[in-house]
């Protein structure tokens, strides 16, 4: 018995191939068989995704959620849409390496070039690096990144 198997989904897998109805079957956090409808077996849970389209993550390769990742690890509302990935740093503006004395310059830096809210930035990063690895790490230790 799988963990959770997908019923019905109209699956689109990236390849090229024609999207086609399929049964998704997943154990653990790894698809482990991709079939034709009603050929995979039971499931601890079942979702009918009759109607619904199954993709693999989408990649977004221009965000802006360097001050947001201290907040808000799922990245809301790009992982609403199906973006598992985001690349960061873009506009040759992030939030690393910083000096200490040079938070608020920053955000207002960001608040002028990229719109965001200084007072969403100056209330939601929780400055805990100086370095880009020191950054690095302070993203990984959030859940879910």
């Amino acid at each position: 018995m799988f963990d959770i198997v997908i019923r019905n989904a109209f699956l689109v897998d990236g390849s090229g191939a024609p999207g086609r109805r399929a049964d998704i079957a997943i154990t653990g956090s790894v698809i482990s068989e991709v079939d034709e409808p009603g050929t995979v077996g039971g499931g601890l849970r079942e979702i009918d995704a009759k109607g619904q389209l199954v993709t693999p993550g989408f990649v977004d390769i221009h965000t802006h959620y360097d001050g947001q990742v201290s907040w808000d690890p799922w990245f809301t509302p790009s992982s609403w849409h199906g973006v598992t990935t985001v690349v960061g740093g873009n506009c040759g503006v992030g939030f690393a390496p910083v000096r200490p004395n040079s938070h608020e310059w920053l955000v207002q830096l960001m608040e002028g070039v990229e719109d965001i809210p200084g007072a969403a930035l100056t209330e939601g990063i929780v400055w805990s690096w100086e370095s880009f690895p020191e950054f690095l790490d302070a993203i990984e230790k959030e859940p879910r990144v």
